[in-house]
């Protein structure tokens, strides 16, 4: 059998080395001649999977270890008979603690208050489900809108977009879609942006164009962004970077967890598709964070698993020195992954009884 992977996907080996020829290539490099004589493609989502890449190949099965589907011709593939397999969800947990790690970030910034706060989860899929359970922990009033979701779920409320505004926070996780009833492309335009509250923060952790850059620049600077996602990856905006208060390279979903997940997930799915050997699942050790003695709150904890401002500060200097998307692939590449909240043993003497609670309803445990 012959596997062809993009490079880039980690533990590729351990799971797919010992099922046949493994080849690794640059994902956003591929093209039909590197796989026309593969049985089997194991992607990311920089790999668009249509008929330019796989028509009149050997290919029977694909298998993308993202949640997004945006980029999978699912019609064309089903039409050509192949099979595919997503990993969707592997990284929903990584995504809501991200956006939890924002917070801490924006309030240790003081551009977020503790005061009353509303919000709005545009999305609420699986990854948007847990974003707004962790905002409600977090203390916000949450608004949810999902009108497709709406339709196939009766006891579902959703907002309407147009009636989102004067909004304190607003979490983004939908797919990019052009056509249909309710298209994401530029949702978030001229009109939404000068809905909201002045120093509303805006995080979009779902598709760059859902937001159209060229009005961010116009008519955002009121508004704070925190950016996971841009148009144009690898080639992003200067100035959209310039002006983002948290910029980092399309890794909100990047736990050790969840790319654990997501290739055991793929590999479950071949398995049954192509008959390959059962194996164990891998689990990481849990990782330990040691502040005893120290004198911290809710906010320290979640930052000492991952900052997102240190990403940032390394984005901004990295990218528009190299000037070119090798820069943006290199950070997103070789991030050092995270770890989940429920991988960390926390040894946290000083942390007040109500910092215990909020950690522990974050997903830690003592």
């Amino acid at each position: 059998m012959r596997i062809v992977a993009d490079e880039n996907i980690p533990f590729i080996k351990d799971y797919f080395d010992q099922c046949g020829e493994l080849i690794l290539k640059p994902g956003r490099q591929l093209v039909r001649h590197d796989v026309e004589s593969a049985d089997m493609l194991i992607l990311r989502s920089v790999t668009p999977v249509n008929k330019e890449l796989l028509q009149d190949t050997a290919v029977k099965f694909v298998g993308c270890v993202s949640t997004g589907v945006d980029h999978i011709d699912a019609e064309w593939l089903s039409q050509a008979g192949i099979s595919w397999h997503a990993a969707e969800g592997c990284n929903a947990i990584g995504v809501a603690e991200y956006v939890v790690t924002v917070i801490a970030a924006l309030e240790k910034m003081e551009i977020l208050s503790e005061k009353k706060r509303r919000a709005a989860v545009v999305g609420v899929g699986r990854i948007g489900s847990q974003v707004a359970e962790k905002l409600k922990i977090l203390g916000f009033e949450v608004l949810l809108c999902d009108p497709l979701r709406a339709q196939v779920d009766k006891d579902f409320v959703s907002t309407p977009f147009a009636e989102l505004k004067d909004l304190d926070f607003i979490s983004l996780h939908t797919p990019l879609t052009k056509t249909g009833q309710y298209p994401t492309y530029h949702m978030v335009d001229r009109t939404f942006i000068q809905r909201q509250n002045k120093n509303c923060v805006v995080l979009n952790a779902g598709r760059g164009s859902v937001v159209d850059f060229s009005d961010l620049k116009e008519y955002g600077e009121t508004l704070y962004w925190c950016l996971d996602v841009w148009e144009n990856e690898p080639m992003i905006d200067f100035e959209v970077l310039a002006l983002a208060d948290i910029a980092t390279p399309h890794i909100a979903g990047y736990t050790v967890e969840s790319k654990y997940r997501a290739i055991d997930m793929v590999y479950q799915a071949a398995c049954k598709q192509m008959k390959l050997p059962d194996r164990l699942s891998m689990t990481p050790p849990k990782e330990v964070i040691d502040f005893s003695g120290k004198a911290v709150d809710w906010r320290d904890v979640v930052l000492s698993v991952y900052d997102p401002r240190e990403t940032t500060a390394v984005m901004k200097k990295v990218i528009v020195e190299d000037g070119s998307g090798k820069a943006f692939d290199q950070l997103r590449n070789h991030f050092q992954s995270r770890r989940e909240f429920g991988f960390v043993d926390l040894r946290c003497a000083e942390l007040d009884s109500k910092d215990w609670d909020r950690i522990c309803q974050l997903g830690f445990s003592k």
